[in-house]
């Protein structure tokens, strides 16, 4: 994420702790069975049954991979452009297993880290779809900036995200190079905290990694307010009253111990309460990765993913 983004984030991480208080409508404390706590109403509308009609151009044809734009309909009936990443690999065909990746604030489908780590997990065989999320990239609106902050900051709109993430998984489950039972989500920043949300109401996403993300941003989750959104569900916006629910599934969460933008306290919140099945590595590192091999932090994703989501190594690469 480039550092001329830091005042919009921070901003936006402010103004989510007004949000994050949780707006549960049932106003009950009374206790229900274990077995119906995972099915918590999905705080995000989908639209898996809407037609995607999808488009699609070659952007590059490299020696390993092809490059698409793409586009589909979105959860509200906007179209959604995207990047498409598809693997050349000798002697395999596919399906491959495939990643949903997203960004920070104020990125899109052409920021040049995000291309770069599409890239790397192209080059590992995975099919890659990097959307512009809403007002974003080709969607950006020509309104002023400010009010595109504010707009961005609201439950409706991280919603939209939401919504949005599970139409390009219904895109990536509709292609024929796509394995539909080996399927991850990788989030950095503000991709990581609302990718949490999306996932934790997603089980085709079967393992997730968040980068330098975060959440408990007002300090009010506590064990008793988890019980409670266990029995219950939530509809706040804050991805700690959702990440409970992506276990058992395989979590990674990558922070950085000189984070600009993450408190610490929000990223362990999220650490805490992630329950079975995740992981937590701490780099000494700031938000951006100054100093440290990027490409072999993004290799160890990989790794994890590869593990995750058992994929076998063709022989090219062992």
């Amino acid at each position: 994420m480039p550092a001329r983004t830091l005042g919009v984030l921070t901003f936006i991480l402010t103004a989510l702790a007004f949000w994050a208080v949780p707006r549960d409508t049932s106003g009950q404390d009374k206790a229900e069975p274990k077995a119906e706590a995972k099915k918590a109403e999905r705080p995000y509308a989908i639209a898996p049954d809407k037609a995607l009609e999808p488009k699609e151009e070659v952007v590059k044809e490299a020696d390993d991979y092809t490059q698409y734009r793409v586009e589909f309909n979105g959860v509200k009936g906007d179209r959604v452009p995207a990047y498409l990443y598809v693997p050349k690999r000798k002697g395999e065909k596919g399906p491959y297993p495939a990643i949903l990746l997203q960004y920070g604030t104020g990125g899109n489908k052409t920021t040049n880290y995000i291309v770069e780590i599409g890239k790397q997990f192209v080059a590992r065989g995975y099919v890659v779809i990097t959307i512009d999320s809403p007002n974003q990239g080709e969607r950006r609106k020509k309104e002023n900036k400010t009010v595109e902050a504010l707009g961005l900051m609201s439950s409706e709109m991280i919603f939209h995200y939401c919504g949005d993430y599970s139409r390009a998984v219904d895109f990536l489950v509709s292609r024929p190079e796509v394995n539909k039972d080996q399927i991850g989500y990788v989030g950095i920043s503000w991709g990581a905290i609302t990718g949490i949300t999306y996932v934790a109401y997603d089980p085709r996403i079967k393992a997730v990694g968040s980068m330098v993300g975060g959440g408990n941003f007002l300090g009010l989750y506590t064990a008793k307010a988890a019980e409670k959104v266990a029995k219950e569900g939530s509809t706040s916006s804050d991805p700690v009253y959702h990440v409970a629910r992506i276990a058992p599934r395989p979590l990674l969460f990558i922070n950085v111990t000189k984070d600009q933008l993450i408190l610490k306290s929000w990223a362990e919140s999220l650490h805490t309460y992630a329950g079975a099945g995740s992981k937590v590595v701490w780099h000494e590192t700031d938000h951006y990765f100054k100093g440290v091999d990027r490409a072999a932090l993004c290799a160890s994703v990989i790794d994890f993913m590869d593990k995750e989501l058992a994929l076998k190594k063709p022989a090219q690469d062992k």
